[in-house]
């Protein structure tokens, strides 16, 4: 299905102003494969027309739709498994020794999808903080309002709870009805979720109540956006956060601010970050 090049270039700018996205000339397979069904629900014949839509409403229905299907990306539960070892036995203890086992912790989960891993992250704070329904709170935050929708639902398919869900946590945390198997209220009480886009300055204005956070996880959304705009997402959640408070990235990424400094937390052989 062919774009004109005109149309295509319009379409990586979209997509790079509203969601800090960068697409190369490389990438137009990325955009045909993931709105096919776009195209089929808004019955749309071609790229051409959905691209001159979307420049007729940048605010209307079809560009949200359409930034959602660009920027949703599959997940799974405890994914790379080594962020939750390092909460259970480095991240909580420290957090819950300096305030003697009875301060409240603050959690963002600044690109949560589907929900897997703030869910993750609030299983493993079960397991290992003292009344964690009563003293951590979890931020989840995505730029798709589809993708929020879902993790608010707490329902998944048998499919999704075998991708990296340990079955003991399966059995705890979930209960099952018919094929689905839904999220547990002891879980749901530490989440709140909301829409939120990481290259918009008024995030830190929108998640300011809930923080300052302990704790961040911004992980494998990094490597999308461009230098200039990569700095600028880090310097936004230092803003968010408590100083030592650590950083969670994609074990690619590396947390560079034009202003905010960070120290390397070595982890079993990975890379954690601290703000100076």
């Amino acid at each position: 299905m062919s774009l004109r090049p005109e149309l295509f270039r319009y379409l990586r700018e979209f997509l790079l102003r509203k969601s800090g996205l960068v697409l190369d000339d490389s990438k137009l397979y990325l955009i045909r494969s993931r709105v096919q069904t776009l195209l089929r629900n808004f019955e749309i014949t071609d790229m051409d027309t959905l691209a001159q839509e979307i420049r007729g409403d940048e605010n209307g229905k079809l560009a949200q739709h359409f930034l959602d299907a660009m920027t949703t990306n599959e997940t799974l539960f405890f994914r790379d498994t080594y962020p939750f070892e390092a909460l259970k036995t480095l991240v909580f203890p420290e957090l819950t020794h300096a305030g003697n086992g009875h301060q409240s912790i603050k959690i963002w989960s600044a690109a949560s999808s589907r929900g897997q891993e703030p869910y993750s992250i609030a299983m493993t704070a079960s397991e290992s903080v003292a009344m964690a329904d009563k003293r951590v709170s979890i931020l989840a935050t995505d730029l798709s309002g589809s993708a929020i929708d879902y993790a608010r639902e707490a329902k998944y398919s048998q499919m999704e709870v075998q991708r990296g869900m340990p079955v003991k946590q399966l059995v705890r945390f979930f209960n099952q009805q018919g094929v689905d198997w839904f999220v547990c209220d002891e879980l749901k009480k530490m989440l709140t979720f909301q829409t939120g886009n990481l290259v918009d300055d008024g995030l830190i204005s929108q998640v300011r109540r809930f923080g300052p956070f302990d704790l961040v996880f911004c992980r494998n959304v990094l490597i999308y956006f461009s230098p200039e705009e990569r700095k600028n997402v880090i310097d936004r959640l230092a803003r968010s956060m408590k100083k030592g408070g650590y950083l969670f990235t994609g074990a690619a990424e590396t947390p560079e601010g034009h202003i905010s400094k960070w120290e390397c937390v070595m982890f079993k052989g990975k890379r954690l970050w601290k703000l100076l």
